[in-house]
């Protein structure tokens, strides 16, 4: 069983780091990894010091990363020789939700998630600068998240080995009054 910790800006919390956010991070998960702001100053982007900070104590080689809000399996596996850091995890976590989603995993899913999915894809593209080429690029991984697009940190999880489960959480406006832990 690993023993590790996670690093305190990707940690998730149950009392709010800050007024509503469970969360050191920032993080609307449809945008780039380069627009994660630190809670703390929202004005600046995380630093490259912060990024490259190892993003577990003892650093670990692989990190594996699940979530239960994910309708199929999408494991996101961090791999880096001397530890993981905290921008390896974004990036990964970015990278794995970006991806457009296959016709399998489509056809995996109920047609009521296929309902909402459309409904939030739709809304993606509507408000995309080239709606065309959002629509062309088709479905992502993103979507099928629904309104839970906000990152909410990671927890270690029990029990598996070098794995840390993510939570995501809804933007503050469609949020319940109080953050909710979705893994």
């Amino acid at each position: 069983m690993s023993d590790f910790t996670v690093h305190p800006l990707l940690l998730y919390s149950q009392h709010d780091i800050s007024p509503g956010h469970c969360s050191s991070i920032l993080w609307d998960l449809r945008e780039p990894p380069e627009t994660a702001r630190p809670v703390l100053n929202l004005e600046e982007p995380l630093s490259l010091l912060d990024l490259a900070q190892r993003a577990t104590l003892p650093p670990l080689p692989i990190l594996h990363i699940t979530c239960d809000i994910f309708p199929v399996e999408w494991p996101i596996k961090v791999t880096r020789d001397g530890g993981v850091t905290v921008g390896d995890v974004i990036q990964a976590i970015h990278h794995t939700l970006s991806r457009r989603i296959s016709h399998d995993e489509w056809h995996r899913l109920s047609l009521k998630q296929q309902d909402r999915i459309k409904i939030v894809f739709d809304n993606r593209c509507a408000m995309a600068e080239n709606r065309e080429v959002c629509r062309s690029d088709g479905v992502l991984r993103v979507d099928c998240v629904l309104y839970h697009t906000w990152f909410a940190g990671l927890s270690v999880s029990p029990g598996l080995d070098n794995t840390c489960i993510l939570s995501l959480r809804r933007p503050r406006e469609l949020a319940p009054s109080s953050p909710v832990r979705l893994s």
